[in-house]
């Protein structure tokens, strides 16, 4: 895709939206290198050992070496911000000059114009109806955000109800099975709970109603059980306990929280704008419709935004055929001008990241992932600088192995779920929608005397009464998170005057059409007049007419 560059109009220099995550990028590269570093030198003098188990340290080091540098890569590769041609994405397929038709989002967008209004999906679900009585304005917000908050508002209800599981079952626990089930939350909070959260804002936790049920009964019910299972032994207390699941859980919903917060601040704070502008009339003109369609090209291209063409998203052509001698007739034109970048986040920096309410949250949720990779990594070379390959030996130090992975975990969750929402772009354009239809008759029209003209001619026309004509203009906000993501509305103004600025033009070019043919150009002009006048003497004409009118009395 290539960059596209118009020295005379600068409103598609967007400012680069990632400015701020590559600095929480770079600091998080190098916490991570620099630990790997760390480790490697640790390892380095257990080398000579016998043991396997000393490559523990390695892996770790290896494996941090790897995500810092991939960090670190991201970053590099987003210090330069260049916004493609044909980006944003269109808001339906797009139309080549060539081609004609429409497209089902095509017809969604020409619906809410029609109507007046933005249409989104109704939340569905116990959850998601606590959520939007929580939060009512989320419905005015893009359907991915409201994907997304839906996601991780049931992701904190899912380690909310294991946290709370856990506090019961910690009541209802004896010596015996107390480390058995600290070591099964623990679990539960790492791979069922951490594991999809870790994959980002796609990320969702598969906990439903039963699965809530499940937890409860096993916080009652698990230590009875747990106790006749184990028979008396006691879990290692080298195993990951009742502590450590709270206190990652803990963390876990602190960043869910955090990443949630950041959700909602990039939706609606009031109830969007959608109005409509829409003029229309009765036209009656001799011309083809498509004429119309023609002069409406030309008018959007002179005004199209810095040189770059419209996205013309349908495009119906009118059927008519002269060998009729009437028929009907529909033809329609919807397009988007080139959208301009709102620019809002142009003052953005570090100083004042912290205090502007849409980036706010999300520079608290990298603040914070940082902490958790820092952590980790103080756990992981806490743990390798005291590792001699034995976890029973090692027991007051194997904790902070497993402590590192979880912190690891959720400071990944951080910044893979800030950087999608750092990569937000507002837009504004206009959509523009003429349609036409109406009745037309064929007909053929003869020009010259038939007496008195040497140059005779005549033409089939196209007899248009009453045609509707509606133009429909105005202003959309728009919004897409990503380059080439789908954008979606979140605003519509209607603009009365250029509707009926457009629409004027529209029907004063139709009115204007001409039926007559007449020699036009240069060639056609000097072989009339070295043809002499068009037109006879009268005596000529009066001698013609009677030597025709003797000829019909007078047959031979």
């Amino acid at each position: 895709m290539a960059y596209d560059y118009n020295s005379q109009d600068a409103r598609l220099d967007v400012q680069n939206p990632y400015k701020i995550e590559n600095f929480f990028h770079f600091c998080a590269s190098g916490i991570l290198i620099a630990s790997a570093v760390i480790l490697f030198f640790i390892t380095k003098k257990s080398l000579t050992a016998s043991s396997p188990a000393l490559a523990v340290p390695l892996l770790f080091g290896i494996v941090m070496l790897v995500h810092g540098m991939m960090l670190g890569g991201r970053a590099l590769s987003r210090l330069r911000f260049y916004f493609g041609r044909g980006r944003p994405t269109g808001l339906a397929p797009e139309l080549s000059p060539d081609q004609t038709g429409c497209s089902a989002q095509a017809n969604r967008i020409k619906e809410n114009m029609r109507h007046s209004s933005l249409a989104f999906k109704e939340p569905q679900g116990a959850l998601n109806g606590a959520l939007y009585y929580l939060f009512p304005n989320l419905i005015f917000s893009p359907a991915y955000i409201q994907s997304v908050a839906q996601r991780q508002f049931h992701n904190a209800m899912a380690l909310s109800a294991a946290f709370l599981s856990l506090l019961v079952s910690m009541i209802f626990a004896d010596p015996t099975s107390a480390g058995w089930l600290g070591l099964s939350y623990f679990v539960l909070a790492v791979f069922v709970l951490l594991k999809p959260v870790d994959h980002g804002a796609s990320g969702a936790v598969e906990l439903n109603t039963y699965g809530i049920v499940a937890l409860f009964l096993s916080a009652i019910l698990g230590p009875v059980l747990i106790a006749k299972v184990a028979l008396g032994f006691t879990a290692p207390d080298w195993l990951p306990g009742y502590g450590l699941a709270a206190f990652v859980m803990t963390c876990a919903l602190a960043s869910i929280g955090l990443f949630f917060r950041a959700v909602i601040s990039q939706s609606q704070s009031a109830h969007p704008q959608a109005t409509m502008a829409m003029v229309q009339d009765a036209v009656s003109h001799n011309a083809h419709p498509k004429q119309v369609l023609d002069e409406f090209e030309r008018k959007m291209q002179d005004a199209w935004v810095a040189s770059l063409p419209n996205r013309v998203y349908s495009r119906i052509l009118p059927e008519i055929s002269i060998n009729k001698e009437a028929g009907a007739f529909v033809a329609e034109a919807l397009q988007e001008t080139q959208p301009v970048p709102r620019g809002d986040g142009a003052g953005l920096n570090l100083k004042n990241c912290f205090y502007e309410p849409r980036v706010r949250w999300l520079s608290i949720l990298n603040a914070f992932g940082l902490a958790m990779l820092f952590g980790a990594a103080i756990a992981l070379v806490y743990f390798a600088a005291h590792w001699t390959g034995s976890f029973a030996v090692d027991k007051d130090y194997a904790t902070s192995a497993t402590l590192g992975a979880a912190l690891w975990m959720l400071g990944n969750f951080c910044f893979r779920a800030g950087g999608i929402l750092w990569g937000r772009f507002d837009f504004v354009s206009k959509v523009i929608w003429v349609e036409m239809s109406g009745n037309y008759q064929a007909a053929k029209l003869d020009f010259g005397n038939q007496f008195t003209d040497r140059v005779r001619s005549n033409k089939r026309l196209i007899n248009v009464e009453t045609m509707t004509l509606r133009v429909w203009v105005a202003e959309i906000d728009t919004v897409a998170f990503g380059k080439d993501s789908k954008r979606s509305i979140l605003a519509m103004r209607g603009l009365k005057e250029e509707a009926q600025g457009l629409h004027r033009v529209l029907r004063e070019f139709a009115l204007q059409q001409s039926v007559l043919v007449t020699p036009s150009s240069h060639a056609d002009l000097k072989r009339v007049k070295a043809s002499g006048r068009n037109r006879v003497s009268p005596a000529a004409a009066v001698g013609t007419l009677a030597a025709t009118l003797a000829a019909a009395v007078n047959p031979r």
